[in-house]
């Protein structure tokens, strides 16, 4: 490398991220060692699919693992932080956020096709990392929320229902005739929403019966509702446009959108700082966006297919993809 600039690497972006995510590496120096480029992610290594001088592109390979971005460049070696998402559980079907209880216990779904009763549609992830299935009465489990008294709440986009699972594996039905049912959430009120992905977002305020609450446009997946800390409900409603946007929805059920163009948004939660993160693409870029203000988001997460996402008491982020659960450390 006589004569040839010292590699540098000036930025990672983003700098955490999931399998099947891509990584943008810029900086100088990647080919002054001629063809010999080596990539690794903690001990994986990742094959670039785009090289220049000045900028790789990584897609971040199933067996990365969490350590240094290191780039091996003829007989020189620059590294940089990078952090891998923990894969928790796989053989999955998430199709909303997961929930978290205090004790740091993740539930999901292994939601099935249309109409496939999966004799143990729910999964309970202990925060060591051990899985076990649950038997629910709903069909396509979507929609979950915990109740403060350890119930789970399960909407089915199936048949329309809501269900209540207690923790002695009893269930009864809490609300029925909401078309596709599928996003869930609760207000600090105990006001429990749901989304219809055919239009309509209803409210069950505690002790009473379902209402139409809101209006949006259809859905090609599901609505993802999440209560914000403004009192304002958010939402979205994935189609097949790449000009989605976030919805924001005030007490009276008047729907306004909050931020767009977005392409497929799913998933949304809200921090204990009270930001807004949201699982989307734009331009082509697709993870975990984190929305602080008026200001364009920024890619705090990349990753592949995900839908959904929840934060443990201590900030740490579990997300959730079409087949798997991964957990990421909290972020400043």
């Amino acid at each position: 490398m006589s004569g040839a600039r010292k590699p540098h690497i000036s930025a990672v972006e983003p700098s955490v991220g999931v399998e099947g995510g891509t990584v943008v590496v810029q900086g100088t120096g990647f080919l002054d060692g001629g063809p010999h480029l080596t990539v690794f992610l903690g001990e994986a290594e990742a094959r670039p699919s785009i090289v220049s001088n000045v900028r790789l592109v990584l897609p971040i390979p199933a067996d990365a693992t969490t350590g240094a971005l290191t780039l091996v460049i003829g007989t020189a070696r620059v590294t940089a932080p990078f952090t891998i998402g923990t894969r928790l559980a796989a053989n999955l079907h998430p199709v909303a956020n997961p929930v978290v209880s205090a004790e740091g216990v993740i539930y999901t779904t292994i939601s099935g096709r249309r109409g496939q009763k999966v004799p143990a549609p729910l999964a309970r992830i202990t925060p060591a990392g051990a899985v076990e299935h649950i038997a629910a009465p709903a069909i396509n489990p979507t929609g979950l929320v915990l109740n403060p008294d350890g119930s789970l709440l399960i909407s089915s986009r199936y048949d329309g229902r809501v269900y209540r699972l207690h923790p002695t594996g009893d269930a009864q039905i809490i609300a029925e005739d909401l078309g596709i049912a599928t996003g869930l959430c609760l207000d600090l009120s105990g006001t429990l929403y749901i989304g219809d992905r055919t239009g309509t977002v209803y409210r069950l305020p505690p002790g009473g019966q379902p209402e139409p609450f809101a209006s949006l446009p259809p859905s090609v997946a599901a609505f993802h509702v999440a209560a914000g800390p403004d009192g304002h409900l958010y939402a979205t409603a994935p189609t097949l446009s790449n000009e989605d946007v976030i919805y924001r929805i005030n007490r009276f059920g008047d729907a306004e959108p909050y931020w767009g163009p977005l392409e497929r948004p799913q998933g949304l939660a809200f921090d204990r700082q009270g930001r807004l993160w949201v699982t989307a693409g734009v331009k082509g870029h697709r993870g975990v966006y984190l929305f602080s203000g008026p200001q364009a988001p920024e890619l705090r997460i990349t990753g592949a297919n995900l839908v959904g996402l929840a934060f443990t008491a201590d900030q740490q982020l579990i997300l959730a993809s079409t087949s798997a659960i991964f957990r990421v450390p909290p972020f400043p």
